[in-house]
């Protein structure tokens, strides 16, 4: 394993709490009921727009609309809701230390992820770094994995994929990355399971004793 490929939301920082409540607004201000977020959050994982598509256009509205209401929120004042998942920061920390080399491959665009990397303390800890503003396709296409080989020189079985949602796996399946499933994010076991990652953790002490036992 040469290198880690990260998920960010729901996977290295709980953005729950942010996503619903950008959702919660979009909603009010479309006057849809809050009940269309329990659909909302089946696509949470995939690129903004892609969600959004695939939630609301059964509902006959257009995704520049939705879009719109949802970006009216205010995320960068929201921010203070994104926290790291409990033992997160110490198991960066400790894969540092061993050497272990680190990227992300998100939905997530660029200019935020910086900036809330940069709120964590890890600004220069993951490289490459591959967003929506990198690639033609997002999850769960492999081209995010495709280029981080491409960008490394490694092989698709030299890097690990670790992600909360059936899209990242997806993703690695597709790019024939090993991957590793995250259970405290968005999506239960069996739904993760069905996309044969290569191991399974339930929460943080989980993939901290995998993580270093695979790294070793």
């Amino acid at each position: 394993m040469k290198l880690i490929a990260w998920d960010f939301d729901g996977t290295l920082v709980d953005s729950r709490p942010l996503i619903e409540a950008g959702m919660a607004h979009a909603l009010d201000a479309l006057g849809q009921p809050r009940s269309v977020m329990e659909e909302w959050l089946k696509y949470v994982g995939l690129p903004v727009e892609a969600g959004i598509t695939n939630t609301f256009s059964p509902l006959g509205l257009e995704g520049d609309t939705v879009l719109k209401a949802y970006r009216s929120f205010g995320h960068l004042e929201h921010e203070h809701l994104l926290r790291p998942f409990e033992g997160i920061h110490d198991l960066l920390v400790d894969l540092r230390a061993r050497g272990q080399r680190m990227g992300v491959a998100t939905s997530k665009r660029r200019v935020p992820l910086l900036r809330q990397m940069a709120r964590f303390g890890w600004d220069g800890w993951f490289d490459p770094i591959v967003t929506p503003d990198e690639v033609t396709h997002g999850k769960p296409h492999p081209e995010s994995l495709e280029l981080m080989q491409a960008q490394t020189g490694l092989a698709a079985g030299e890097i690990l994929m670790v992600g909360d949602t059936p899209f990242d796996l997806d993703m690695a399946r597709a790019a024939g990355v090993p991957s590793l499933a995250v259970g405290h994010g968005f999506y239960p076991e069996a739904a993760l399971a069905a996309c044969g990652p290569r191991a399974y953790a339930p929460d943080t002490a989980a993939l901290r004793d995998i993580l270093l036992a695979w790294s070793a």
